[in-house]
């Protein structure tokens, strides 16, 4: 008796899943969409997705405002202290008199 490996016997599983749905799918009748049969879809004026492309623009310009404005105050707020920052000069003049 032969012993497959983990990965033979996946392959084999997926294959019989894979002849199965196949199988399925050929055996459902075939849905016609009304839409596919008419040739005059994109100049058609009452097409309600003409406007489409539109709200994907302004969805993605919102995206890029979101993410850059996260951004910019993430690098604004980690910006270096200046050294006339009385915490640092206090620290400055306190390793002089340490050492």
């Amino acid at each position: 008796m032969e012993t497959q490996g983990p990965m033979e016997k996946l392959l084999e599983n997926l294959h019989h899943v894979l002849k199965a749905l196949n199988k399925t799918l050929n055996s459902l009748p075939c849905q016609t969409n009304p839409q596919l049969n008419q040739t005059n879809t994109r100049l058609d004026p009452t097409n309600k997705d003409d406007n489409a492309y539109i709200f994907i623009l302004f969805v993605m310009f919102l995206f890029a405002v979101t993410v850059g404005s996260l951004i910019l105050g993430y690098t604004r707020s980690k910006k270096v202290d200046k050294r006339s920052d009385p915490y640092h000069v206090y620290i400055k003049n306190n390793r002089a008199s340490v050492i």
